[in-house]
């Protein structure tokens, strides 16, 4: 949207605050605020996207908070995007880990302007040193040590070093030239959605240019909010919010998909004009599935899940993980996902279309007294949690238990024939040395010469020092009787394997 010269004027800076999990981001942003959000996080980790305001030096700044654990790779990425400047917060008692990479390769993607927090620097273990040395193998180099990257030493826990990364913050804000013009209906990005149960559909923004004011209303997508409850990052009621402010509106048509641009109009009526005429289609929530379970045609078993987050955030990080769970004969499918607690309607689905041996599985949500008879009635199973990790691990040992046993071979060792001594009918009499792991004594060995595998055999006695015995360990010699329907000569190797269920 054009802007007027005249009424464009310096706006606050809009930070993501990145990083590994557990290497204080949370912390840091505790202590700016002077709250604790870190605490009531469940297992201390931050499952969600957050943004809050902060007064330093009588400027204003945004922050937004990203989760670190691995799974929410796409939640950070677009924070990156969203965001001015990205703080990377490293512990300088850990140093880089995986999920500091994987921020900064979303901060380098958006190219975002970025500020390294080495954090910790109170714990007895932490070297800045070391730090910034593992930082440096990644090709992140620091102002002062020949690079142009800024940074500066922290503890989130006491706040030492904290106002000197507010100053860096404000100074590349301002040789970024941050500007907006107020004047202009509020743009900018959903950053967050959910169902509350009392109030319904509600999302945290971020207005990045322009204003917003009770009686306006708000699209992203194909969802409209009339802005008629707006609340601040305190969640104190207000009218107005202007450039580079989070705010949380109530009341949305539809949920709105996290990451999506939004734009604000002066009536209902000018919002649902622009939403018939762009056709947006929401690419969200409902996706059945009417051969959902059980061992399918292509011979995978499949676990069909429904799953209810609290979050779109949530949903999006629960659904990349679950792709991750399985292998090519065990898979984990999800046939239905939403926002909002477990009601009588997913059990419905469940049973009348999937089966009794779906999983329901909810994160941060509750299910309704009608839902949780039904499910007992129906025999589904109905799984909750508030860590990423233990929903994985959980289902991790559900698609184990559930999946049906299959024959898998398994390589005992290899030996390579010497000699041949007799050859009587279909009992061969070899001599040879274990190359690697062992064979055995009524042993199945698959028989290749020049790279090319001609049958299978069966070991039906096996001597060492011309003593019978059960086995022989690599290194060792051996005479052996081998039953099989082809010739087996010197030269030829043979490859010990065992069949065994899993």
């Amino acid at each position: 949207m054009a802007q007027e010269t005249s009424n464009v004027t310096e706006r606050p800076p809009i930070v993501a605050v990145m990083g590994h999990v557990d290497h204080g981001k949370s912390t840091l942003l505790d202590f700016i605020r002077k709250t604790n959000v870190a605490g009531s996080e469940a297992g201390g980790i931050t499952q969600h996207v957050a943004a809050y305001e902060v007064v330093h030096s009588a400027k204003r700044i945004t922050f937004i908070d990203t989760p670190g654990h691995a799974a929410f790779k796409a939640i950070r990425a677009r924070g990156a995007n969203v965001a001015d400047i990205a703080i990377l917060v490293v512990a300088a008692d850990d140093g880089v880990k995986a999920q500091t990479l994987e921020a900064l390769e979303s901060i380098r993607a958006a190219k975002t302007p970025f500020i390294v927090a080495i954090n910790k620097i109170d714990k007895p273990s932490a070297s800045v040193e070391r730090t910034q040395a593992s930082l440096m193998e990644n090709a992140v180099y620091l102002e002062t040590l020949g690079g142009d990257v800024p940074w500066t030493a922290i503890s989130a826990k006491s706040g030492t070093g904290v106002d000197e990364l507010l100053d860096l913050i404000l100074a590349v804000a301002e040789m970024e030239g941050l500007k907006g013009d107020a004047t202009l209906p509020a743009e900018g990005w959903i950053i967050e959605a959910h169902r509350d149960p009392k109030r319904g559909i509600a999302a945290t923004l971020i207005i990045t240019n322009g204003s917003l004011s009770t009686g306006m209303s708000v699209r992203a997508g194909r969802a409209i909010a009339p802005v008629r409850i707006m609340e601040n990052s305190m969640g104190k009621t207000i009218k107005q919010a202007g450039l580079a402010s989070p705010i949380s509106i109530t009341g949305f048509d539809e949920l709105p998909i996290a990451g999506e641009p939004f734009q604000a109009y002066k009536s209902r009526r000018d919002a649902e004009n622009a939403r018939s005429a762009d056709q947006a289609t929401d690419k969200l929530i409902v996706r059945p599935s009417t051969n959902a379970s059980s061992e399918e045609s292509d011979g995978v078993f499949r676990i069909p899940i429904v799953v209810r987050a609290d979050t779109t955030g949530s949903l999006e990080a629960i659904e990349h993980e679950m792709r991750r769970i399985g292998d090519e004969h065990s898979q984990i499918k999800i046939v239905l996902s939403g926002i909002g607690d477990i009601s009588e309607n997913d059990i419905k689905a469940a049973s009348s279309s999937f089966g009794k041996e779906t999983v329901i599985i909810g994160f941060n949500v509750n299910v309704d007294a009608i839902g949780l008879e039904r499910a007992r009635q129906h025999g589904i199973r109905i799984e909750k949690f508030d860590i990423i990790y233990k929903l994985v691990e959980k289902l991790e040992e559900i698609l184990k238990e559930s999946s049906p046993k299959r024959s898998v071979e398994e390589i005992t060792g290899s030996a390579r024939v010497i000699r041949q001594f007799s050859t009587q009918k279909n009992l061969h009499v070899v001599g040879g040395s274990v190359t690697e792991g062992y064979i055995e004594r009524n042993g199945f060995v698959r028989v290749t010469r020049r790279g090319t595998v001609i049958g299978i055999g069966k070991i039906k006695n096996i001597q060492s020092h011309k003593e019978n015995v059960n086995r022989v360990e690599m290194g060792g010699e051996f005479g052996a009787q081998i039953e099989a329907v082809f010739e087996i000569t010197q030269g030829d190797t043979l490859q010990g394997f065992t069949t065994v269920l899993k």
